[in-house]
């Protein structure tokens, strides 16, 4: 084996260590799942796990005019099992739905998270689609929201690896003159781990 080829097989290798170290050996179990806010007033179809999670509405829409112009679900959830020492937090949030978007209408949506042991510390990512043509925007959608640097984390898991309650807030609000309609049909989020 050349020089070269030893390099790669060692870098390669310590990516692989890397990638691992970047998770808890044990991944939690979520423990509870609740919901609030008028886009959940049905509770949502929960799949997944902690790390891979996807919530399947029940008539999350809003609609311009009408008095649902603002929709909001917010998931409360909390687990235990993780390894001592790690710290979880939001990385992205992808919805997906569909859109009906008249001349001179938008759709703004905001992803908010945090933990209600510090419920003062929260992150919000916001994103919006605008109809400024003559013609009725009908399209599904994806909205992906990626916190940033000022992301939220949980509290330093103990020796139950209970990773506090996170709490993520999505909300889709139209605006404008015209006719809108929002709908809003899967949530998927991702985490990110941290060592504390």
């Amino acid at each position: 084996m050349g020089i070269l080829s030893h390099l790669a097989l060692v870098l390669t290798a310590a990516s692989a260590v890397a990638a691992e170290a970047a998770t808890p050996g044990s991944p939690p179990q979520i423990t509870s799942i609740t919901y609030s806010g008028n886009g959940c007033q049905r509770d949502p179809k929960f799949s997944g796990s902690f790390n891979d999670p996807t919530v399947t509405f029940y008539n999350f829409a809003a609609s311009l005019p009408g008095a649902n112009q603002t929709v909001n679900c917010q998931v409360h959830l909390q687990a235990k099992g993780a390894s001592p020492g790690w710290q979880v937090a939001l990385k992205s949030n992808v919805i997906k739905g569909h859109v009906v978007l008249g001349p001179g209408t938008t759709l703004t949506h905001y992803t908010t998270v945090f933990f209600s042991q510090d419920a003062a510390k929260l992150d919000t990512v916001s994103g919006s689609i605008s109809n400024n043509g003559e013609k009725t925007y009908n399209e599904g959608v994806t909205l992906v929201a990626k916190a940033d640097a000022s992301k939220v984390w949980s509290p330093c898991t103990g020796s139950d690896g209970y990773t506090g309650i996170m709490n993520i807030n999505f909300r889709g609000s139209l605006t404008g003159e015209g006719k809108a309609y929002f709908e809003a049909n899967t949530e998927a989020w991702d985490v990110e781990w941290r060592r504390c």
